[in-house]
């Protein structure tokens, strides 16, 4: 079968721009002519998923660090795979909405139990899923309706270049794959770090909307 596949050019994240410019897309055509299927990328990443939670509660974080890149490669890949296929469906678009949303909460107890504060637990579990919710039914739909979206500062710069920067999946998984590896702070201030993270970036949208809405 012969595939035709022109991804349109779109300012990403900084992982996502990475892993799909310069690793998914170059194997797209070989994996094209193979039998695998987006769904089946994505099941496999579940089951991957059950193997670092059992590292991360064993106490090898070095490999879970290691295969949160795993994770997030296959994650970008089944999308890419199911455009170039021409294989999108309602099913599988909630299979990896699903296991994100399990995958980024679980990971996080399972790399947190018995090392930090469980309140500190709470509060990033809280933040990952506050982050879900809000851009997704609040800001999102709100800027849809705007006939022009004006970007401001550091971030419109940065547009410019064709990036985005922001508490996506993608940066809190280079996050904890740089620090898990490097050690260089401890889990409790990585988690921290991920916290302020994500409620700069909340405020940060929430702001901009707000401006935007007004104009």
């Amino acid at each position: 079968m012969s595939v035709v596949y022109k991804r349109e050019k779109k300012v990403m994240h900084l992982a996502e721009a990475f892993y799909t410019n310069i690793v998914v897309e170059p194997i797209l055509p070989l994996i094209g002519k193979t039998s695998i299927t987006p769904n089946f990328i994505t099941i496999s990443n579940i089951l991957l998923s059950f193997i670092i939670y059992y590292f991360a509660f064993k106490g090898n974080l070095t490999l879970v660090a290691i295969l949160i890149q795993v994770y997030l490669f296959l994650d970008i890949l089944d999308g890419n795979l199911a455009r170039y296929k021409n294989m999108k469906s309602e099913i599988g678009a909630k299979l990896d909405f699903w296991s994100d949303r399990f995958f980024y909460n679980l990971i996080f107890i399972s790399i947190g139990y018995n090392r930090v504060n469980i309140y500190l637990l709470i509060l990033i579990i809280l933040c990952v899923n506050l982050y879900a919710i809000i851009p997704t039914y609040y800001i999102v739909p709100r800027l849809r309706k705007l006939k022009e979206i004006k970007r401001f500062g550091i971030k419109k710069t940065i547009m410019e270049k064709g990036f985005i920067i922001g508490m996506d999946l993608g940066t809190v998984d280079l996050l904890l794959t740089f620090f898990l590896l490097t050690r260089l702070i401890s889990i409790e201030l990585l988690f921290l770090v991920i916290i302020i993270g994500y409620i700069f970036d909340l405020f940060y949208r929430i702001i901009e909307l707000k401006i935007n809405e007004s104009l």
